[in-house]
């Protein structure tokens, strides 16, 4: 059976780990969890009975052909540029979806993203390579997410909200109907978006405004 490695060691891939879990657990997986992959070759939480590895060694010495990767790194910058040197190796990636989240129908989720408990894809989504949708985050319709976006924990989209590549969206953050928003954009804990921001810049408080 094809391995699962996670790269990453800290939040984010606990968190992938906890998704790929479930699904094992649920017999819905076409792989068996194999380990993480990080830079030293260790990781901030226990990691069970799974192997750790460092990423230059496994780069080096692993057959693509044998494994899949998904990306656990909570940093849109940092998760894609992790993916650039797997994908340069020709290593293919899993795209995870957590056995209580919800997709509905005309939704599609590009490859290496994850979708963790509770997150819903309402209709007429469409989600980028290697996005992030935390716990119990929501995406109204018609909603267009871009390549490496991390949605945080509680995270609500209303209808036709479209994110640029890399936004970081922070903790129970909103974001209202039809909004538009650049690339590279970070949305800070409990923020309501309520205009357009085209640019990149750092949002916060009710209503977000740029940070100064």
């Amino acid at each position: 059976m094809t391995e699962l490695w996670i790269a990453g060691g800290r939040g984010a891939a606990l968190e992938v780990w906890a998704v790929a879990r479930a699904l094992d657990a649920a017999r819905a997986a076409p792989w068996r969890l194999h380990g993480f992959v990080t830079p030293d070759g260790s990781v901030a939480f226990d990691p069970e009975d799974l192997d750790v590895r460092d990423e230059s060694a496994f780069l080096e010495k692993t057959d693509p052909a044998r494994v899949l990767v998904v990306i656990g790194i909570g940093d849109p910058r940092t998760r894609a540029a992790a993916a650039a040197r797997f994908a340069a190796r020709r290593f293919e990636f899993a795209t995870l979806v957590h056995p209580t989240a919800i997709v509905g129908p005309r939704c599609a989720i590009g490859a290496g993203s994850v979708l963790m408990a509770n997150a819903v894809l309402e209709t007429h989504v469409a989600l980028g390579a290697h996005a992030l949708v935390n716990v119990a985050a929501t995406i109204a319709h018609n909603g267009v997410v871009g390549d490496f976006c991390s949605l945080g924990p509680g995270v609500h989209l209303a209808g036709g909200v479209a994110l640029g590549d890399r936004c970081d969206l922070g903790v129970g953050c909103c974001v209202r109907p039809q909004i538009r928003l650049g690339p590279d954009t970070r949305v800070g804990a409990g923020a309501a978006v309520v205009r357009d921001h085209p640019g990149t810049v750092t949002l916060i408080g009710v209503p977000a405004e740029p940070l100064a």
